[in-house]
């Protein structure tokens, strides 16, 4: 790590509020940190849990500079630990969490707080939630839990009813522009197409991206104009990420809807020219009813999806729509 994690600037507000209720002692002990994709929640985490640990903090958290900060920037503060998605399901399993159950326990050994950041806690499986329960029922002193999900309800209830909840929101729309503005020419657009996460913004401008983005906008277009098979497009996007899959067509169907609302829509050129050519192809109810569909099965544990199968299927329906 070269360099401790700035608060990003429309998140502000989120972590001024957090900073007073540490000061004033009234920290909850498990918090979960919701939000839409890409609105900052690694980023958020990983600022608060330094912040607190800082022995030194400032008005924007962590200072850099203390014995805390150093441990931290070498990866080697005692009192910190991150679990992250691992294996071909990217989930968080049960056997890392009960280690993390464990160390919990122990007192915190620089006298502050002991904070564990989970990224993507709805990727647990039911084992590893089950596992992290009693923890968030008995939390030991000073130990403090930070999860972050962008499908918080995809936790189970009993997870989620023992987390104070906050859900990241843009507090600060410019001041997103003028980081974005930062790596992107056109950063008021960018936000748009992104669903107004700045994360994903910036994410969908890499080159990685940019060339699953071709592939998607092939597969809509065939779809949904009958150029080829429904087994041929999904297995075009065989080697894609489900969960990006879905994200993606669910805004596209908006957009379709939208502008067969005559509603102005803001998206990428090459976007808005494949909604142009295909928005009459279903009614609006239609476009909504799909778009619908797809969310659920974002908001599911898309994760462990099979690509090419969730899709072929929704495919084949789309197709039978579009023929009706």
């Amino acid at each position: 790590m070269d360099a401790l994690t700035a608060c990003p600037p429309w998140l502000r507000e989120d972590g001024a509020a957090l900073m007073a209720r540490s000061s004033e002692g009234r920290l909850p002990h498990a918090i979960l940190l919701g939000g839409i994709n890409g609105i900052g929640k690694r980023a958020f985490s990983q600022w608060l849990a330094e912040s607190l640990l800082c022995r030194n903090r400032g008005d924007s958290g962590a200072c850099g500079q203390c014995d805390s900060c150093l441990q931290l920037l070498a990866g080697a503060h005692p009192d910190f630990r991150k679990l992250l998605p691992e294996g071909a399901n990217a989930a968080i399993k049960v056997d890392p969490i009960r280690d993390l159950v464990e160390w919990l326990q122990l007192t915190a050994s620089q006298g502050s707080y002991r904070i564990a950041v989970l990224e993507q806690a709805d990727s647990m499986n039911r084992n590893a939630a089950n596992s992290l329960l009693k923890t968030l029922e008995e939390p030991s002193d000073h130990a403090v839990i930070i999860l972050s999900a962008t499908r918080t309800g995809a936790l189970p209830p009993t997870v989620r009813s023992r987390c104070q909840t906050i859900n990241l929101k843009m507090h600060d729309k410019a001041a997103a522009l003028e980081w974005l503005s930062q790596s992107l020419d056109d950063p008021e657009t960018a936000l748009l197409e992104a669903g107004g996460g700045p994360y994903a913004a910036v994410a969908m401008h890499n080159e990685t991206y940019l060339a699953a983005r071709e592939l998607l906008l092939k597969a809509w277009h065939d779809l949904f104009l009958h150029k080829g098979s429904v087994g041929r497009i999904s297995d075009s996007l065989a080697d894609l990420d489900t969960s990006l899959c879905l994200a993606t067509f669910s805004r596209w169907t908006l957009l379709a809807a939208k502008q067969g609302a005559n509603l102005t829509i803001e998206a990428n050129p090459a976007v808005r020219e494949v909604i142009s050519e295909t928005q009459n192809r279903l009614t609006n109810e239609q476009w909504f009813t799909l778009h619908e569909r797809l969310l659920q099965l974002h908001r599911s544990d898309s994760a462990s999806f099979k690509t090419q199968a969730v899709l072929e299927g929704m495919f084949a329906d789309t197709r039978i729509m579009t023929n009706s």
